[in-house]
């Protein structure tokens, strides 16, 4: 039996993220990361445009700046506060 098979799909969703350090962003850093992830999907779609590759990977790579562009969105509408001074 593989590690796989132990897990639940959540479990395993969890540790993928877990793993492409995703998990343990604090949010104050999260608009940063998702730029920092965006120019990269750039620069491969750039890429796929200059070689003329498949639609499949341009689409793709096209869908997932838009799925970006909504999370980061979604984030700067709601900005992390900053912890109460009473909690310390």
């Amino acid at each position: 039996m593989s590690r796989s098979d132990d897990e639940t799909e959540e479990q395993q969703a969890w540790r993928a993220l877990s793993e492409a350090g995703l998990v343990e962003i604090r949010l104050d850093e999260f608009v940063e990361k998702i730029g920092d992830v965006k120019r990269i999907v750039i620069g491969r779609l750039r890429e796929l445009l200059d070689f003329n590759t498949g639609i499949k990977e341009r689409e793709s790579a096209a869908y997932s700046l838009g799925t970006l562009r909504g999370l980061e969105l979604k984030v700067l509408a709601n900005p992390p506060k900053p912890p109460d001074s009473s909690e310390m």
